[in-house]
C-alpha cells in the first residue's frame, strides 16, 4: 500500500510539473514572435501568400487555445489580388495529454467573419485545385487521430463563381455549426443557415436554413443515413429522412413532407413569373409529402400527395433515366374550380414560358381524376384529365383508341 501510495504520488508530481511548465510557457512565451516563421511554413507548403494580421494569443484552461485576430490566405496566380480566404478571428483548441500521445482532441473550432472566394476560369481551372499538394502520401505515414468538439463560423459570406456557365452563387450572413467531429462517428447536430444570392433572384436575397440532427456516414462515404432533417427557404419549408448508397450510381430514399406555401412569392423571390390566372390568388397555397426513391437518375414518388389551394390530390410520380426521359403521373383530387386558374382573356397578354432550359426540356404525360369540376355554371362529375407537356406545351391528350 505504501508503495500504491508513493506512486500516486510520483505521477502526481509529474503531472503538476507538466502543467507548470505549460502554463509558464502560455505566461512568459510570446506566441507572437513565431508569427513570421508559421507565416513563411504555410508558404512554403502552399505557395500562396498568407498573413496573420491580428495578435496571437495563448490560452490554457481548460484547453491549450490559440486564438488569432485577421487574417488571409492568398489566391492561386492568375485569380486576382483579392485572397481566397480572409477572416476576422478565428480559434482552436486542444487537450494536452492526448496530443503528446499522438490524438489531436480538439476543442470547437470557431472561425468569424470569414470570406471565401472560389473561382473557376472558362478553362476549368479553379483557385482552390492545388491546395492538396502534389507530393505523394507517405505509405508509412501514421495519421494523426483526429477527434473535434464541434465547428462553429458566423457571421461569414461564401462566393462561387463559374465562368464557364455563367454563374455566380453567394451566401451571405452564413451561420454553419457541428456537433462532435471523430472518425468512425456519425454527425450531429449539424445547422447551417443564411441568405442566397443569385442572378435574379430577389434584391435581399433567399434566406435559407438547414438542420440535420444526426447522419451517419461511414469514412468511405459509401453510404448515408439521415434519420430526419428539415429546411426552410424563403416561404418554403419540408421535413424528411434520406437513406441510400452513394458513388457512381447513387440509389437513395426517403420521405418528405412541406408546409403550405405560396407558390407565387417563391417564384418572385427566385426571380420566375408566376402563371397568370383569372383568379390571382390562386397557387397561394401549395403543399406535397411522400415516399420516394432515387436510382441513377430515375425519380419516383409513390404515394405522393398534394394540396393546391382547396383541392387535395393523391397518386403517384414516376420519372424515368436516360438522356430524354419521360415522366408520368396520375392524381385523383377532390373538388377543383378550374375557372380559377384559366389564363385572363386578355389577348394582349403573353403565354407562360417556362424559365428555363432544363425546365424546359422537361417532358410529362399523365391523367388528373377529378370527383368534381366547376367552370364558370357548368358542374362536373367524375372528370378525368388527360395532359401532356413536351417541347410544344402543355396540351390535353387525347384518350388512347380502346379505353373506356
Amino acid at each position: 500500500m505504501r508503495l500504491l501510495k508513493w506512486v500516486s504520488l510520483g505521477l502526481g508530481a509529474l503531472v503538476a510539473l507538466v502543467v507548470l511548465g505549460v502554463l509558464v510557457i502560455v505566461w512568459l512565451v510570446d506566441p507572437n514572435s513565431f508569427k513570421s516563421n508559421i507565416e513563411s511554413a504555410v508558404r512554403d507548403a502552399t505557395g500562396r501568400e498568407f498573413a496573420l494580421v491580428g495578435d496571437i494569443e495563448l490560452g490554457f484552461f481548460p484547453w491549450l487555445a490559440l486564438r488569432t485576430g485577421e487574417g488571409r490566405f492568398g489566391n492561386a496566380t492568375g485569380f486576382g489580388p483579392d485572397p481566397m480566404v480572409s477572416w476576422k478571428s478565428a480559434q482552436l483548441g486542444a487537450k494536452l495529454f492526448p496530443l503528446l500521445r499522438g490524438r489531436l482532441v480538439a476543442d470547437r473550432v470557431f472561425l468569424g467573419g470569414a470570406d471565401i472566394r472560389l473561382v473557376r476560369h472558362a478553362d476549368g481551372r479553379a483557385n482552390w485545385q492545388d491546395l492538396g499538394g502534389d507530393q505523394p502520401a507517405d505509405p508509412d505515414a501514421q495519421p494523426m487521430e483526429l477527434h473535434i468538439d464541434g465547428i462553429e463560423i458566423e457571421d461569414s459570406r461564401v462566393l462561387f463563381v463559374d465562368e464557364a456557365a455563367p454563374q455566380r452563387v453567394e451566401v451571405t450572413g452564413l451561420y454553419l455549426t457541428t456537433g462532435e467531429i471523430a472518425a468512425g462517428k456519425p454527425f450531429t447536430d449539424t445547422q447551417i443557415s443564411g441568405v442566397l444570392h443569385m442572378d435574379g433572384f430577389a434584391a435581399d436575397g433567399v434566406p435559407f436554413e438547414l438542420k440535420v440532427p444526426r447522419a451517419v456516414v461511414p469514412d468511405d462515404f459509401a453510404s448515408v443515413d439521415v434519420e430526419k432533417f428539415s429546411i426552410e427557404f424563403g416561404g418554403f419549408e419540408a421535413a424528411g429522412s434520406i437513406r441510400g448508397t452513394l458513388g457512381e450510381r447513387p440509389k437513395l430514399a426517403g420521405v418528405v413532407m412541406s408546409n403550405d406555401f405560396d407558390l407565387r412569392a417563391l417564384l418572385a423571390n427566385v426571380g420566375i413569373e408566376a402563371p397568370k390566372t383569372t383568379d390571382p390568388t390562386a397557387l397561394g397555397r401549395i403543399g406535397f409529402g411522400g415516399t420516394w426513391a432515387f436510382d441513377d437518375g430515375a425519380i419516383g414518388i409513390d404515394p405522393v400527395t398534394l394540396t393546391l389551394d382547396d383541392t387535395s390530390f393523391r397518386g403517384s410520380f414516376h420519372r424515368g433515366a436516360g438522356e430524354d426521359p419521360l415522366g408520368e403521373f396520375a392524381l385523383r383530387g377532390d373538388a377543383l374550380n378550374i375557372g380559377r386558374y384559366i389564363p385572363p382573356a386578355d389577348p394582349a397578354s403573353e403565354p407562360f414560358v417556362l424559365p428555363t432550359a432544363m425546365l424546359k426540356n422537361l417532358k410529362f404525360r399523365g391523367t388528373i381524376e377529378l370527383d368534381r369540376a366547376t367552370l364558370d355554371d357548368i358542374d362536373m362529375k367524375g372528370v378525368t384529365l388527360r395532359l401532356l407537356l413536351d417541347e410544344q406545351g402543355l396540351r390535353n391528350e387525347p384518350r388512347p383508341a380502346g379505353t373506356p
